[in-house]
């Protein structure tokens, strides 16, 4: 029997998490727990995708392979949790014999769907927060045109201003190479080069001349 006021409430929602049908989202809440107490030691990475493993198959169509798995079962036990123990509460209240086991294992089953359908209704809107992208590297830039910003290009000094491929724009370094065709002061601050090389260890860039083709378009 239900407990009466405040006291009896907490007394009815602590029993109802020890006990079947609430106490299978109880566990999964300690084990989540338990999972993010060792990401928090270092003893786990909790950043995999919920795709990595045997887990693939079965959350693609549901669209949930983009938000971790630890954050999907900790989700998934507090919302299973959250209907379970209030329908038990509400519920089960004296109910004994074969109505209990009954009632109980249809609230189990509702409340693991309600819990999955809040999956599928907020992993798309947590998704985002978990995309890693790559950072753009200097090579991105290689074929592309850069305006000269110094008064002149030498293979000590020069510098440039080119355009990323989504728009944006970057100072880079500019040198010329003995061989190439494009000689030491023969650019001048405004010309256009063509960004033909990229020198990783000292971050310059090796230029030439713009072809013909890309200056006219």
């Amino acid at each position: 029997m239900r407990g009466s006021g405040i006291v009896g409430s907490v007394e009815d929602v602590l029993n109802a998490s020890i006990e079947f049908p609430t106490l299978i989202f109880t566990a999964i809440l300690a084990i989540s727990a338990i999972l993010w107490l060792l990401s928090l030691v270092g003893a786990l990475d909790l950043e995999l995708d919920a795709t990595d493993g045997i887990l693939d198959d079965a959350l693609e169509p549901l669209n949930l392979s983009e938000v971790p798995a630890t954050v999907l079962l900790t989700l998934f036990g507090l919302a299973g949790w959250f209907v379970c123990v209030l329908s038990s509460v509400f519920l089960l209240d004296g109910r004994s014999g074969t109505a209990l086991v009954v009632i109980s294992i249809v609230i189990g089953l509702v409340s693991a769907v309600a819990a999955l359908v809040f999956l599928m209704w907020v992993a798309p809107k947590l998704a985002s927060v978990f995309v890693t992208t790559t950072a753009p590297s200097k090579r991105d830039l290689l074929g592309r045109i850069a305006e000269v910003r110094s008064a002149t290009v030498t293979d000590t000094a020069g510098r440039g201003e080119a355009t990323w491929p989504d728009g944006t724009t970057s100072t880079v370094d500019l040198r010329t190479v003995s061989g190439t065709d494009v000689a030491p002061g023969e650019l001048q601050r405004g010309d256009l080069a063509l960004l033909v090389d990229w020198d990783e260890a000292t971050d310059n860039f090796t230029v030439g001349h713009v072809p013909a083709e890309l200056t006219d378009s």
